[in-house]
């Protein structure tokens, strides 16, 4: 598949934003037309306090009766994690990982955490083990490529991106994320497309409405 590239260095790329621009908004008519609307649906969600609660104490019975289960314990990691207790989360994610070293979604939650606190060479790391062990799963690159935006490293965050894009073509998160890289670059025509496209597919998305706003 063709890959999306910001225009970052014209002589370092071989693609245009336009070109970028266009594939994006082809595959934009194939899923919207099929009725795909990713939208932002995996970054972590605001949740009542009592749920959260009632969820903490089902998986920490969970733990209690299979300590053993990796699924276990990085339910009740993640579930930490909505109650910004991020140091036990990080414990729980690392047991799991310690009785299946092959569980991806351990590596994964690690990184967001990571992410969260801007430990970002910690959440690389768990993001790419993560993305070697389920090559497959869009989110382990889409989260490296906000990782490597928030550092700055602009070129590792389009690699990245186009990875998820691979996987998981029209998800509005990835589209978003490499109109971030092209506005930091000064492309701010081919981000305001970008950021519109991204909102053809979640017209909730609030970043991407922002973004616009910003560019305006």
């Amino acid at each position: 598949m063709s890959t999306l590239t910001p225009n970052i260095r014209s002589e370092e790329k071989n693609f245009t934003i336009l070109q970028a621009i266009a594939i994006i908004l082809l595959s934009a008519a194939v899923f919207i037309g099929a009725g795909f609307l990713v939208g932002k649906t995996f970054f972590w969600k605001s949740v009542n306090d009592t749920r959260v609660d009632q969820q903490l104490s089902f998986y920490q019975a969970k733990v209690d009766a299979e300590p053993k289960v990796p699924e276990n314990r990085v339910n009740l990691g993640y579930t930490y994690f909505l109650k910004g207790k991020n140091e036990e989360a990080l414990r729980q994610f690392k047991v799991a990982a310690d009785l299946d070293p092959k569980y991806a979604s351990a590596y994964y939650n690690m990184g967001t955490v990571y992410q969260e606190e801007k430990k970002y060479d910690e959440a690389l790391e768990a993001f790419s083990k993560a993305a070697k062990l389920a090559p497959r799963d869009y989110k382990n690159f889409l989260m490296m490529g906000v990782v490597y935006n928030a550092q700055g490293n602009y070129k590792d965050a389009i690699t990245a991106l186009n990875r998820a894009n691979e996987e998981n073509p029209g998800s509005s998160d990835v589209i978003y994320q490499i109109g971030i890289a092209a506005e930091k670059t000064g492309d701010k025509e081919g981000a305001k497309e970008l950021y519109k496209t991204a909102l053809e597919f979640d017209p909730k998305y609030q970043d991407a409405k922002d973004a616009l706003a910003r560019l305006k």
